[in-house]
């Protein structure tokens, strides 16, 4: 008996064409760079039943199917936005001078398409261990995203995972996932923020951290113990910025209890020139945000003063340009 490593394992994924109906029809995709998975689970929420003059459980009951994990990896493509905002509008890319690129555009707003629904996942997981096997997770729901940014560090992506159906076959069969065409693993040296407040880049930005939540549920009926269907829930965005403190102009909001003067902008980039068929980038800009909470740190001898400030926006609108010509639906 040979016990093996992550390096005998792998995941994928691909959108379904209607909750549970699988992704067998389409060319599935890669998380990320790095990938991680963790909290791996499924369990069918057994009960024991025991009864009256005995000390002892008598039988076992059996409810309904529940899976999970979380998976992390280095963001290397705008795919996992899918799962949040529908699918995306597509178009030649804006800039005419530049061959090859296309533009994807997501929108939270209730007119755009999928953002009133879920889109759901197949999930395929291989195991190429002492006994072979792969599992499938289909009706995958991602209620929530979380992107986490900071210096020397490469951007960071994390999705929650559930679903209520899978199965297992014991024939191992190779991972067929493909990355996005010059992809490359984003970092903090291309990444720019700009200030809510005042509508400049953020300076001394040290670390930023951002959440997407559908909050998206399974839907569960009599007769059968895997999942039906899903709904989502309020769209929830929230984040977090530590900046060097140099003024109390992010208190002076918390107090003010009122939403910003101006946009806040997140830009992800490859870094190459935006006249060049090479520019690969994430645009991602956020109204209509307010700051909450205003904290210190660093308050002790030595030590560089910084400021957490955390936020919440209404709305997105989110541009990825690539040279994708057609979307992983």
């Amino acid at each position: 008996m040979v016990a093996s490593s992550a390096s005998s394992a792998y995941v994928e994924y691909t959108y379904e064409s209607g909750f549970g109906a699988g992704g067998s029809a389409n060319t599935p995709i890669q998380f990320g760079k790095e990938v991680k998975v963790t909290g791996l689970e499924f369990k069918n929420n057994q009960m024991a039943l025991g009864q009256l003059y005995s000390p002892e459980i008598e039988t076992f009951a059996y409810g309904k199917s529940e899976g999970k994990c979380s998976v992390e990896y280095v963001l290397s493509n705008p795919w996992f936005l899918q799962s949040i905002f529908g699918t995306a509008v597509s178009a030649d890319a804006a800039n005419p001078t530049v061959s090859g690129l296309r533009q994807h555009t997501w929108n939270s707003s209730a007119s755009s398409a999928g953002m009133k629904g879920v889109n759901s996942l197949a999930v395929k997981l291989g195991f190429d261990v002492e006994l072979d096997f792969t599992k499938t997770a289909v009706g995958v729901i991602c209620p929530s995203v979380s992107l986490k940014m900071a210096l020397n560090e490469t951007i960071k992506v994390s999705q929650e995972l559930m679903w209520g159906e899978e199965t297992v076959n014991q024939t191992f069969s190779e991972p067929s996932g493909v990355p996005l065409a010059g992809a490359i693993p984003y970092t903090f040296v291309h990444a720019s923020i700009t200030n809510p407040l005042t509508g400049a880049t953020l300076a001394t930005l040290q670390s930023f951290d951002l959440n997407l939540n559908s909050n998206a549920e399974l839907i569960y009926q009599m007769g059968t113990s895997d999942s039906v269907d899903t709904f989502r829930k309020i769209l929830e965005m929230t984040g977090k910025a530590q900046i060097v403190l140099k003024s109390s102009a992010f208190l002076d909001s918390v107090l003010g209890r009122s939403e910003t003067a101006n946009n806040l902008v997140v830009t992800i980039s490859n870094g190459a020139s935006s006249s060049s068929n090479t520019t690969r980038n994430i645009v991602m800009t956020f109204t209509g945000c307010s700051f909450s909470i205003n904290s210190v740190s660093g308050m002790e001898p030595g030590e560089l003063l910084l400021e957490d400030v955390d936020f919440q926006c209404k709305h997105v609108t989110i541009i990825a340009k690539n040279a994708q010509n057609s979307l992983p639906v």
